[in-house]
């Protein structure tokens, strides 16, 4: 079933329920709510016709001032029966003409009632229904007043006013629908905009965007579309970099040891140039072995799970270990590193990953280094941040943002995966690492993070 389809039976069901719940509703309680209504109006009615009768000097009831009073005013109590019944059951007034059968049911409803300060009773006079009530004066000359009601008027009003409802329901459906086919329209047009959308990306076509002017759910679909798409572009063509790279990488070592080993096959070279050939050959294999592992690890990080292993370390303990990888390195070099750690600060981490990440970074900063690198740890609150800062040049201003991708290397740079793998396993670790120039020279690279809590 379409969307569309089902929004317009949800607003239609809609409707039916609430109708159908209303009319239940209405059915059991409007009816006897106006019942109620009537004989609350009526005991009211009655007291005034009490107080009128009061305040005449005449013993003889008579309604006339009374009715013409009300007249003007198209009064309902005019439309019902009006009656006078004395102490001793007698009729006195009617305002209208009284049958036998009413005479006869007055009577009875006098006999039974007569002690009750008021009554209600509902009944049949020519096979309809009316509402009889009567009230006892509390004058010193007793007597009752019975109003009797019409209870037809209330079936054709509840009858009317259902009608009225009917049609409200049938104009809202209409509404309803007109509203469904309009709002329907605007997300089937943005979730068709979606469908062609994924199916662009499907064959590989990242240069497409989906444009949806709503700010509802689609509209913020299709922004992150937008944007997963664009980092899905920026990965394809990362992954197209990076293989023209490796191709890059390993062709030149490859053909230098083809062009060696041919050469040392055919006897040309004298002993000495023999084995600086071997030398080479040896040199260009390790060179390869070092790439090779080098890309198995970054796979590795970035898609093998299970491949950290998190436990509680001490972070300077970590970055001590790196330092020490590094010392030969740094002495060959005559780089001093200075690390003076005055923090204790508990990471959840992977001990010997993050060590490599320090350590590529560590070893990063000796490459270029005039004479030394800085390690420095700060911690507020429960935010811990590193600076690894060496004295050489710096980076240029087109470096900065390439510094981190894969075999992107400074004019004296060797593979080009080492900061490659340290963003690799830092992001693993929730860390962030960001590289910026140092003032007044150099390049400083800053990792920040959380310290662990104890649950």
């Amino acid at each position: 079933m379409k969307i569309r389809t089902k929004i317009y039976l949800s607003y239609l069901g809609l409707i039916v329920f609430i109708f159908a719940t209303f009319s239940i509703i209405f059915y059991a309680t409007f009816k006897s709510n106006l019942i109620e209504q009537v004989k609350t109006d009526n005991l009211r009615f009655a007291k005034l016709v009490e107080s009128f009768f009061i305040n005449q000097s005449k013993n003889i009831k008579n309604l006339k001032k009374f009715e013409s009073y009300f007249e003007t005013w198209g009064y309902k109590f005019l439309q019902d029966y009006i009656v006078i019944v004395t102490n001793d059951g007698s009729i006195e007034y009617s305002n209208k003409e009284l049958d036998v059968e009413a005479r006869v049911k007055i009577m009875k409803l006098f006999d039974e009632n007569k002690e009750f300060s008021y009554s209600f009773e509902i009944g049949q006079l020519q096979e309809k229904p009316y509402l009889f009530t009567l009230y006892k004066s509390k004058s010193n000359t007793h007597f009752f007043i019975l109003i009797i009601s019409d209870l037809e008027r209330i079936s054709i009003f509840q009858k009317r006013f259902f009608s009225l409802i009917f049609q409200i329901a049938i104009f809202t459906a209409l509404l309803a629908a007109a509203v469904s086919v309009f709002v329907s329209k605007q997300i089937i047009q943005g979730l068709l905009k979606l469908k062609e959308g994924i199916i662009e990306a499907s064959k590989m076509r990242f240069n497409k965007k989906v444009e949806v002017g709503s700010r509802d759910e689609v509209g913020m679909i299709a922004h992150e579309f937008n944007k997963l798409i664009e980092k899905i572009s920026e990965y394809n063509q990362a992954q197209i970099r990076f293989l023209q790279n490796i191709s890059h990488e390993l062709k030149t070592p490859l053909t230098s040891i083809r062009g060696y080993a041919e050469v040392l096959k055919m006897g040309l070279l004298d002993v000495e140039k023999a084995n600086h050939a071997a030398d080479r050959i040896i040199e260009h294999v390790d060179r390869l072995k070092i790439l090779i592992n080098q890309i198995i690890d970054l796979t590795k990080i970035e898609s093998v799970e299970n491949y950290f292993v998190f436990e509680k370390n001490n972070l300077e303990d970590i970055l001590f270990d790196a330092v020490l990888d590094n010392e030969g390195y740094a002495l060959s070099k005559g780089i001093e590193i200075v690390f003076e750690p005055n923090t204790k600060i508990p990471v959840l981490c992977d001990k010997e990953k993050l060590k490599e990440a320090f350590s590529n970074i560590i070893s990063n900063c000796i490459r270029y280094a005039k004479s030394k690198v800085v390690i420095e740890i700060k911690l507020q609150k429960d935010e811990f941040e590193v600076r690894i800062e060496d004295n050489g040049e710096g980076f240029k201003n087109d470096e900065i943002d390439k510094i981190f991708e894969r075999f992107f290397k400074g004019k004296r740079g060797e593979i080009g995966l080492g900061l490659s793998i340290a963003k690799a396993i830092f992001d693993k670790h929730g860390f962030a690492v960001e590289a910026e120039n140092a003032e007044p020279v150099g390049a400083r690279f800053v990792i920040k993070g959380s310290s662990y809590k104890e649950q």
